[in-house]
């Protein structure tokens, strides 16, 4: 065997190697092995896998923005935030990144859902730690499931497995995250029925889904509104439903938006 040809063998498993090691420090690097596998992200994040599938993406029962429903297939499996960011670590972040708190908490605990948060501070934030916002069909296929289901829980709606108009705080806002076992989707992730809505990454068009790709959609290429998902604390059954599209001024750091981060390996 040559020198050089030597060389590049051990330049190969040196990088190989590192790879393995940055896999091991870093789990949401490398793809999970069954639906629901959990593990820690970044910032302490908890993550749940949620495979590559094909589902019925939109509704009939809501309204024309979710039409027509379509059938989607996601090519690759993902790491979601198994709950919303809470404001305890979104506080974390200000203090690593340093970056300022733009908005005014109105939470009586941190363990609640961050809200308040404009697009472009959620992008930042996923950034940072090396993670990016869901598509729009990443939220519901991790909502719904290829069951199709109406509500992350099922297709009856119950309001005391979520926060929701009938069933929020003490103040009448948000909960702290997990409060509600019965909020979990088919592989896991929780609070998606309700709570806060959550950012996608997705410009928004009314018409998007009479044109939107089979595989691997990701919204129009540019817009006014980006995409939020997911019901919220003065949200009703309709509203909680795992279909149902909203959209905002991504510079509106004052509604009901807030971050589940994810990673693609």
């Amino acid at each position: 065997m040559t020198t050089s040809r030597a060389a590049l063998i051990l330049l190969f498993l040196l990088a190989a190697s590192t790879f393995a090691a940055a896999q091991d420090a870093k789990p949401w690097l490398r793809p999970g092995t069954r639906p629901g596998e959990e593990i820690y992200g970044p910032n302490d994040g908890q993550m749940i896998w949620v495979p590559a599938g094909e589902f019925m993406m939109g509704s009939n029962d809501g309204k024309a923005d979710e039409r027509p429903v379509h059938g989607v297939r996601l090519s690759r499996g993902f790491w979601m935030s198994k709950f919303e960011v809470t404001i305890a670590q979104w506080l974390d972040y200000c203090r690593e990144a340093g970056v300022l708190l733009k908005v005014k908490i109105l939470a009586p605990a941190n363990t609640h859902p961050m809200w308040g948060l404009a697009w472009d501070d959620v992008k930042a934030y996923c950034r940072f730690y090396g993670l990016a916002m869901p598509t729009e069909a990443q939220w519901e296929w991790a909502a719904r499931g290829p069951e199709g289901r109406k509500y992350p829980w099922g297709n009856q709606w119950d309001e005391t497995l979520c926060c929701n108009n009938d069933n929020n705080g003490d103040d009448g806002i948000t909960l702290p995250v997990g409060t509600f076992p019965g909020d979990v989707s088919w592989c896991g992730v929780r609070d998606m029925g309700g709570n806060l809505s959550e950012w996608c990454e997705d410009w928004y068009a009314e018409d998007y889904y009479a044109k939107s790709p089979a595989v691997d959609p990701t919204g129009p290429d540019t817009g006014k509104e980006r995409v939020q998902r997911g019901g919220y604390f003065w949200g009703d059954a309709d509203w909680c439903r795992s279909a149902r599209r909203f959209s905002d001024d991504p510079t509106n750091n004052g509604g009901a938006g807030c971050a589940r981060p994810c990673y693609t390996p």
